[in-house]
């Protein structure tokens, strides 16, 4: 998919997703406050027929102006100003709160008209059924002054939440949608991202077998003249060039074959002991004829006195050799690559610093994923499919080990690996492999 309608998309599901989202809020708002008033209403007129009920018992007349007030969300006061028989109060208040549109429990004071100071406080549970038929006579009669009462509604938010339970349901299930929707777009976004990875593998890919590809056509051209026969070095020379570019060949195709494999399968792992400085030793030399065509060196500081470890020996050498491999490719001229190892909180720390090009700092977390390749203007610039990294994250992940990465554009790359070491009396193993590698020059 191209980048444009791939955008267009994105955006016009956004902008549907952001209204969808918009709605479901207003009309959440509005049914909240329908529901809110709802039951204010309810309560209001429950309450105005308790104070009815009273009046009409009463011998005192009770003034029915503004006899209900919202003192706040969830109190109401009833404006008696006589005296309060709780016995009664009560009595009405369960009988007209119990209705199914209401049903919520509540509790009730009653204040003194004169100094406003509470003098009763009950708790009503409204399941409490067997005094709902009939008024009960051990609560307290208030006399001889006015008084008034406020019923408290101290569930109402959960009351009016259960009210609004298809509400929240919808919403539950829009952010569900929602939710799959950037989902699919993330998903979307990284496959676009590795076709465009694969796209630049595939070039990689064409341009490496290309070389050696035109290599051995020239070479069989020059074979196939019939004078070459007379020419006993010259044959010799171009047999060996095409021996040479087949073997390329062979070992980029394997290459290939091992990630497909790796990518398929878990990686296995044949641990062993192994001495990683005298390891190290062994994959240096591999480097001598590299480092002579580029003027480069390699300096060693082999600090570690612990230095025996558990790991794949192929595997811990292929990402050794893929680390030095990748210092001197992107290193411009006269690559310097220092080697250390140190020992801390257990582990061997083994690193491989470069004065290379460096990774700026938005490609360090993805120059360890497959086929990707950091932009350097001209891509064939560095040779390589982009697997390398990515296969050193899979074999240390593998091992449970742990990686760092620090760089900076043009001031070179420090790969650090933390491995657990196995601690013994190392010393003789470290001697031997520091003149292993005294003594050369790379």
């Amino acid at each position: 998919m191209k980048k444009s309608p791939l955008r267009f998309v994105l955006i016009l599901g956004g902008i549907c997703i952001t209204g969808a989202l918009i709605t479901q809020i207003f009309w959440v708002q509005k049914a909240l406050q329908v529901k809110e008033a709802n039951f204010d209403d309810a309560v209001a007129l429950s309450l105005r027929r308790v104070v009815e009920q009273i009046d009409y018992s009463s011998t005192n007349t009770i003034a029915t102006l503004d006899v209900i007030r919202k003192i706040s969300p969830r109190n109401f006061q009833l404006n008696i100003n006589d005296q309060i028989d709780c016995n009664v109060l009560e009595f009405y208040l369960r009988t007209e709160l119990s209705y199914p549109n209401l049903d919520v429990d509540f509790n009730y004071s009653v204040f003194s008209v004169a100094n406003d100071t509470p003098v009763f406080r009950r708790n009503v549970d409204l399941h409490e059924r067997d005094r709902l038929y009939s008024v009960s006579t051990d609560l307290p009669i208030f006399k001889n002054e006015a008084y008034y009462a406020i019923v408290s509604f101290p569930k109402r938010s959960s009351y009016i939440g259960v009210k609004m339970t298809i509400w929240i349901f919808s919403s539950f299930i829009l952010l569900i949608v929602v939710f799959f929707f950037f989902y699919t777009i993330f998903v979307i976004l990284k496959q676009f991202r590795v076709v465009e990875m694969q796209k630049d593998f595939i070039n990689n890919m064409a341009h490496e077998f290309k070389t050696p590809i035109s290599t051995i056509a020239i070479s069989s051209e020059v074979l196939s003249k019939p004078d070459i026969i007379l020419q006993p070095e010259r044959l010799r020379n171009y047999a060996n060039i095409i021996s040479s570019e087949v073997n390329r060949l062979r070992n980029q195709v394997d290459k290939l074959l091992q990630m497909a494999k790796i990518e398929r399968d878990k990686i296995e792992l044949h641990l062993e002991e192994i001495n990683l400085h005298e390891l190290i030793s062994e994959v240096i030399p591999n480097f001598s004829l590299k480092l002579d065509d580029n003027q480069g060196r390699i300096l060693y500081h082999l600090d570690a006195c612990d230095h025996m470890i558990m790991a794949d020996r192929v595997h811990l050498t292929n990402i050794i050799y893929n680390l030095l491999d990748n210092a001197v490719k992107y290193t411009e001229d006269m690559p310097e690559i220092n080697i250390q190892t140190l020992n801390e909180n257990g582990e061997i720390i083994f690193s491989v610093k470069d004065n290379g090009i460096g990774i700026s700092q938005e490609f360090q977390q993805k120059v360890f994923d497959k086929f990707f390749r950091v932009p350097t203007g001209n891509i064939h610039n560095v040779k390589g499919f982009g697997l390398g990294l990515h296969y050193l994250r899979l074999v240390i992940n593998a091992h449970n080990w742990k990686m760092k990465l620090e760089s900076e554009k043009n001031h070179g790359s420090n790969f650090s690996i933390f491995i657990p070491c196995i601690k013994i009396n190392s010393s003789d193993a470290r001697s031997k492999a520091e003149s292993a590698i005294s003594g050369r020059r790379y």
